[in-house]
């Protein structure tokens, strides 16, 4: 049902988006880091914007497809959709003050980070490269998911058209990103074979990158692991919804692709992030549905990773072993011992360091956790921003005692949103997601969509007890024909 302050529009112009939105992918595997590719989608993001900022559906489709481009823009790297939102932004300054208002105490934490910060990274003798280096940085990593993504999607909450909604979710964000690391892993070529075979005992899997056309794709397992586990979790939502078959179909074949692509990575942390992500959502299905039907879609889950399994090659089989006898049987500590140097590095600079994934003077290593990694970062207070984001999300979506949607679109949309933010905060204990832009806003882009059209479907807030009120005299008072 359409909202009057929603325009919609045919369902050709949002066709057209969606093939607008694959078009800018394809570009990108064809012209690869080039000023032609650079120029072009500066412009056309430009225009298109200035097209359709007045008809949310369709800008948001192609933005949302734009997310899962493979590469990012000029030498500082800013993503493709935050280059849309930025547009936006300038075009319709009013919707800053649209966005939840929660959101300006993470924002409010981060500029103070950026500026406490600023005591280290500036130094004299490149003040004007720094500042441009660590400004894009901030636009990326911090405006990234508290302001501009938000931009994108806010809109969303006025939408009534849920079937439209999961669309979105689907066509938008969840198909484009399981087709581009399919058909690397299918089809393309391994970029780094010898650097890869150098680790664990010869075996490559997991430390892999696939050229496609004029692309690197990454499917190291510290990367890649968060955007399968998201997508697992999103298809999830889907396949065993009150859906569309159609749409339920589609959702099962991404979560076939993307349970093979995560164990052919091996990573521990985003497996266990995926059962994190999974049990919320099951869990969040009782209070719709039976609970014989949440045991069936756990044992369907079950038995479609076993036969993913089965059906693997003896390489991935191999290296998942080793695997298993690194991280359970030896109990492996190495995350621990990075962390500890993180914190020790964090005590000698507590105001932080400016965005850096990696912490040491002389030896440097990779903290493996977004959380400390912010923290050094943006120091003490700026780090804080990170994670209140997060459970500031947990919160809005582990909350429904006084929130009832009844529409399976948007309740669909609403277990994908919290599956896949639960397995976000988990994964971001064990690793870095932000070493890479595309998975990094592609993730958040799936958060926001799914909360901001979670919103649409809660706009009316019905107390418990008018609700229970109200099913028992439905059930005693006769229907009038």
């Amino acid at each position: 049902m359409p909202s009057r302050n929603f325009r919609e529009v045919s369902g050709r112009t949002s066709i057209i988006a969606f093939f607008l939105g694959m078009a800018i992918i394809i570009e990108s595997v064809l012209l690869g880091r080039s000023y032609a590719f650079y120029i072009s989608i500066l412009i056309f993001s430009f225009f298109i914007t200035f097209l359709w900022r007045k008809t949310p559906r369709p800008w948001i489709y192609l933005t949302s497809i734009a997310a899962s481009t493979p590469i990012t823009l000029f030498k500082q790297q800013y993503a493709c959709n935050v280059i849309f939102a930025f547009w936006y932004t300038v075009f319709n300054m009013r919707i800053l003050s649209k966005l939840p208002k929660w959101l300006y105490i993470p924002l409010g934490l981060a500029v103070i980070g950026l500026i406490s910060s600023s005591l280290n990274w500036i130094s004299p003798g490149s003040i004007v490269q720094n500042i441009i280096r660590q400004g894009s940085f901030a636009f990326n990593f911090l405006l990234g998911p508290i302001i501009l993504l938000p931009v994108i999607y806010v809109r969303m909450s006025k939408s009534q058209d849920h079937e439209a909604n999961i669309q979105g979710l689907l066509f938008g964000l969840i198909i484009p990103t399981t087709l581009i690391l399919i058909i690397a892993k299918t089809f393309g070529t391994v970029a780094n074979d010898w650097e890869a075979s150098l680790h664990a005992d010869g075996l490559a899997e997991g430390f892999l990158a696939y050229r496609l056309g004029k692309v690197i794709i990454s499917f190291s397992r510290t990367g890649i692991g968060f955007v399968l586990a998201s997508l697992i979790c999103a298809s999830t939502a889907i396949a065993y919804s009150g859906v569309n078959t159609k749409y339920r179909l589609l959702a099962g074949a991404c979560l076939i692709s993307n349970i093979f692509l995560l164990l052919a990575t091996g990573s521990f942390g985003s497996i266990i992030a995926v059962l994190c992500g999974l049990a919320a959502i099951f869990y969040t299905q009782l209070r719709k549905v039976r609970i014989t039907k949440v045991i069936t879609s756990i044992t369907v889950v079950c038995c479609i990773v076993l036969l993913v399994y089965g059906l693997s090659p003896s390489s991935t089989k191999k290296y998942l072993g080793k695997r298993y006898e690194h991280r359970v049987v030896e109990m492996d500590t190495d995350r621990l011992t990075l962390w500890s140097r993180a914190i020790d590095y964090l005590v000698e600079h507590p105001q932080g360091v400016g965005l850096t994934f990696t912490v040491g003077e002389v030896v440097q290593s990779h903290p493996h956790n977004d959380y400390i990694a912010y923290l050094v970062s943006y120091g003490v207070i700026g780090g804080l921003a990170y994670p209140f984001l997060l459970i500031g999300l947990f919160i809005y979506f582990s909350n429904r005692r006084r929130r009832r949607i009844e529409n399976n679109n948007a309740f669909a949309i609403h277990l994908a949103g919290f599956g896949v933010v639960v397995a976000f905060m988990i994964n971001s204990m064990t690793d870095n997601i932000a070493v890479n832009r595309w998975y990094f806003n592609m993730i958040w882009s799936l958060i926001w969509y799914c909360y901001f059209c979670s919103r649409a479907a809660q706009s009316v807030i019905v107390p418990d007890e008018v609700t229970e009120k109200t099913a028992v005299a439905e059930t005693t008072i006769p229907q009038l024909k």
